[in-house]
C-alpha cells in the first residue's frame, strides 16, 4: 500500500454510525433523520436492545454505546429524483436557464402549495415488504387543483410523515422523546424539506456544515484516538458545527398533525385494491 510503518490505524464502526456522530448524535434526546436514497431515522444509547420490533440495535461509533436505526422509506429519495426526471429534459433546461437546479425550482414551485398539497396524499411503498409483496405506492387526491408543485410537497410530506410515525414508534420502545431532529443526506440540501420536516415532527430541525457526514464521524474517531482530541465529546464539540435551524410554523403544524392519522390509514383501505391488481397485471 506504500503506507509507512507505524502510521496510526482507526478502526471506526459501520456507515450509519459514524453518520450519526459526525452529526453531532450523541444524547438520547436527538434524533438523526438521513435522507437518501435509503431514508433512516436513528437515535444513541447505552443500552444493547436485542428483539426489539420497530428499531434495530449496531454498534456505535464509542465504545460501550449502541446505534437504534428505525424502520426506514426504501427508495426515499430517489422518488424525489424521479419525479423530477420525470418532468423531462425542458423543464430541466428552463431552470437551467434561470440559474437554478430542477430540484431548487421545484422547491420554490412547492412553497407556495398550502400544507396539505390541497388533498393530495403519497405513501411511499413503491419497494413492496416481504410479508406483502402485493403493496404498491399510491398518490391519491387528485380533484384538479394540482400540478406538478402539489406532486412534489406531497412527496416531500410522505416522507417526512413516515418518518414522524416510524421515528415515534422507535421512541415508544426505547421510552424516550426527541427534542429536536438532525437532518443529513442529499435531501436536507432543500429548505422546504427541512420546514416540512420541522412542522411534521414539530421541533427544531437543524443542519449540520459540511456534507459528508459519515466521513466527518470517522475523522472524529480518529481524531480521538490519535489524541487530537480528549473525548468523542470535545472532538464532536469542535468537529460538527451548526449550519441553520428550523423551527415549526404553528398553524402549519397542525395541519400535519391531523393528517398524520389519515396518511397512517392509507394502506388500510389500499391494501386489497393492490392484492386484487396484482393478481390481474402483477
Amino acid at each position: 500500500t506504500g503506507l509507512p510503518v507505524g502510521l496510526p490505524v482507526v478502526a471506526t464502526a459501520n456507515d450509519k454510525a459514524v453518520e450519526a456522530l459526525g452529526c453531532g448524535l450523541l444524547d438520547p434526546t436527538t434524533l438523526l433523520v438521513s435522507l437518501g436514497t435509503y431514508i433512516a431515522g436513528m437515535s444513541v444509547g447505552e443500552r444493547n436492545i436485542d428483539g426489539a420490533s420497530d428499531f434495530w440495535t449496531n454498534f456505535g461509533s464509542e465504545p460501550g454505546r449502541y446505534l437504534y436505526e428505525s424502520g426506514g422509506i426504501r427508495r426515499g429519495m430517489w422518488t424525489v429524483s424521479w419525479f423530477r426526471d420525470l418532468l423531462g429534459p425542458d423543464f430541466a433546461a428552463a431552470a437551467d436557464a434561470a440559474g437554478e437546479r430542477a430540484e431548487d425550482r421545484l422547491g420554490r414551485e412547492a412553497a407556495d402549495v398550502p400544507a396539505g398539497s390541497d388533498g393530495l396524499l403519497t405513501v411511499l411503498d413503491w419497494l413492496a415488504p416481504a410479508d406483502a409483496t402485493f403493496r404498491k405506492g399510491s398518490i391519491l387526491g387528485f380533484d384538479g387543483r394540482q400540478g406538478r408543485a402539489h406532486v412534489y410537497r406531497s412527496i416531500l410530506e410522505g416522507i417526512a410523515m413516515t418518518m414522524r410515525d416510524r421515528g415515534d414508534a422507535m421512541a415508544a420502545e426505547l421510552g424516550t422523546a426527541y427534542r429536536r431532529v438532525v437532518v443529513s443526506g442529499g435531501g436536507s440540501s432543500s429548505d422546504l424539506m427541512m420546514q416540512i420536516m420541522s412542522d411534521v415532527f414539530q421541533a427544531p430541525t437543524i443542519r449540520v456544515v459540511g456534507d459528508s457526514a459519515a466521513g466527518r464521524g470517522a475523522a472524529i474517531c480518529a481524531a480521538v484516538a490519535t489524541g487530537v482530541h480528549p473525548s468523542f465529546e470535545a472532538a464532536a464539540a469542535a468537529m460538527v458545527v451548526e449550519r441553520d435551524r428550523f423551527t415549526p410554523d404553528p398553524s402549519t403544524a397542525a395541519v400535519y398533525d391531523a393528517l398524520r392519522a389519515v396518511h397512517a390509514d392509507v394502506t388500510a383501505h389500499t391494501d386489497e385494491v393492490y392484492r386484487r391488481t396484482a393478481a390481474i397485471v402483477g
